[in-house]
């Protein structure tokens, strides 16, 4: 079977998730700090923004169009129902209830609407049959993932981070934690798992270092064997 060429964004270099739990934790809590620090409401539904934007990337694998086109009204019943624009093919899965307790707070601290957009950029003026009124648009793709890689290199990520790496960590750590590739390869909507591992960058050094993770004899308290 011909396998897909993995896309790169923008013409730069491909983007990769984040391999470390310390360090995926560190980087949401820099997010967090920054909303904590806000000084004025502006910057503080940016922060909050933000922060939402990386936690529901981590957490769902969306890829970015689908992330950024996300409105309140997908999510915020505790089930997320999208058509991928990629694909074509639906999404249809019940979310997880901490991620979704996560969701329901942040839009109702920002007053949100079921038919806002939940990553909102800035104010346009658009006019149509005669009549002109401010539309909020979600924020760009472009945005996002400056967002994302800027805040990566704050705490200390220098290899290629940016708004795809949401979707690869989310798979990267889901095969570290033992999960199956059927189901992976069904959430990314992939027809080959190799191409899942190559996509997530799941490589020799990641299952010499879950092999030398695990002991699998009996152990006696009192022994000195």
């Amino acid at each position: 079977m011909q396998t897909r060429r993995i896309k790169k964004f923008g013409g730069q270099q491909e983007t990769l998730p984040i391999k470390d739990v310390k360090l995926l934790k560190e980087y949401m809590l820099h997010l967090l700090r920054k909303y904590e620090h806000a000084k004025t409401p502006a910057r503080k539904y940016q922060a909050d923004r933000n922060y939402m934007l990386a936690l529901i990337g981590f957490n769902t694998a969306f890829r970015a169009e689908d992330l950024l086109q996300l409105r309140v009204a997908d999510v915020i019943d505790g089930y997320v129902h999208i058509k991928e624009n990629k694909t074509g093919k639906m999404q249809n899965f019940k979310m997880n209830s901490k991620l979704h307790d996560d969701i329901k707070n942040y839009v109702e601290r920002n007053h949100l609407t079921r038919s806002d957009y939940l990553f909102m950029g800035q104010k346009k003026i658009q006019t149509y049959n005669g009549q002109t009124y401010p539309v909020i648009y979600p924020i760009t793709r472009q945005q996002g993932h400056k967002i994302i890689s800027k805040n990566g290199k704050e705490v200390g990520i220098y290899f290629v981070f940016g708004l795809h790496s949401l979707r690869k960590t989310f798979g990267y750590m889901y095969i570290k934690n033992g999960g199956k590739p059927d189901t992976l390869m069904k959430m990314y909507n992939h027809d080959d798992y190799d191409y899942t591992k190559r996509y997530v960058h799941w490589g020799t050094e990641d299952a010499e270092n879950d092999r030398e993770a695990v002991y699998l004899g009996a152990v006696h308290k009192n022994s000195k064997m």
